[in-house]
């Protein structure tokens, strides 16, 4: 057994996370292996059928989650002597103007639970498989976002704290550009360590997307996405507006889709100029 096997179990892993509910005509996910809350694997085959299950499964338990401004909790779900582990959100603040800790102001601020059904959405249209499936669903009279609960992954607050290394650190760098990206595109504004998750297998999960898709049709943190991992770029380049407009509707205003849209096309302008300077293979990689 490998020294890192047996070091990650001993960690404490934390986990918060949002979900919301994507269309129907969302596209299939690739067969991935959940987890109930004793460790054990769960038989959804897709994506569908786990979000099924979140939709009508029973509320068993509700509890609060320690960590996030936004009041997560973390609900037990059961259904035909099935449970399951996810996180339920709420929140929806909207202010003219929100001046923030740091000093930033930012106009038109809004922190939404519908922005991480937007999230989940969005990701299977880019063919991404790192945003844990999200619906919307109401629990205890109140409309929120449900996602799955990723069980036994640790935050990189927590890999920073107690120094553990990727076992494969090209690989480890490849995902943070995947994420760079993505961020850029839905302009989250809250990336941090506690909402980037690790399992295991050392798969990043991006999580807590409901300070995403701000107004702004401005690129942030141009200078270190240098790199794009090949499929993305693809799916970049091809992702069709009157899809992406009819799958993120039930969750984003019209002057957000715009902004998203626009910050899509600058996307594809600034690797274009890229692989142009630099060459293709400089700048494009597939992810294994």
């Amino acid at each position: 057994v490998s020294l890192l096997a047996l070091v990650l179990p001993s960690l404490s892993w934390v986990y918060g996370q949002q979900e919301g509910s994507a269309p129907a005509t969302a596209p299939a996910a690739a067969s991935r292996v959940w987890l109930d809350p004793d460790g054990n694997p769960t038989p959804f085959a897709s994506d569908e059928e786990l979000m099924e299950f979140l939709r009508t499964a029973r509320v068993v338990r509700i509890r609060e989650i320690p960590q996030g401004v936004t009041r997560p909790r973390k609900v037990l779900l059961e259904k035909d002597g099935m449970r399951l582990n996810a996180v339920f959100r709420d929140v929806e603040e909207e202010k003219s103007i929100m001046t923030f800790a740091s000093g930033r102001s930012e106009i038109g601020f809004r922190d939404s639970y519908l922005f991480e059904a937007a999230a989940y959405q969005l990701s299977r249209l880019l063919g991404l498989d790192n945003v844990p499936p999200t619906l919307l669903r109401r629990i205890e009279g109140k409309s929120g976002s449900i996602q799955v609960w990723v069980e036994n992954v640790m935050t990189e607050t927590s890999r920073q704290k107690n120094k553990i290394e990727p076992p494969e650190l090209d690989r480890w760098n490849r995902q943070m550009y995947i994420m760079w990206v993505f961020d850029a595109l839905v302009q989250n504004t809250d990336r941090n360590l506690g909402n980037v998750l690790i399992d295991p297998n050392w798969k990043v999960w991006m999580i807590d997307h409901t300070r995403a898709f701000r107004r702004s049709e401005e690129l942030e943190n141009l200078q270190r996405m240098t790199r794009c991992e090949r499929t993305l770029w693809e799916k970049l380049q091809t992702l069709d507006e009157a899809t992406v407009r009819e799958q993120v509707k039930p969750f984003l205003r019209s002057w957000e889709i715009d902004a998203l849209l626009v910050r899509r096309q600058k996307l594809v302008e600034h690797f274009q100029k890229l692989i142009e300077e630099k060459g293709e293979e400089q700048v494009l990689y597939t992810l294994p």
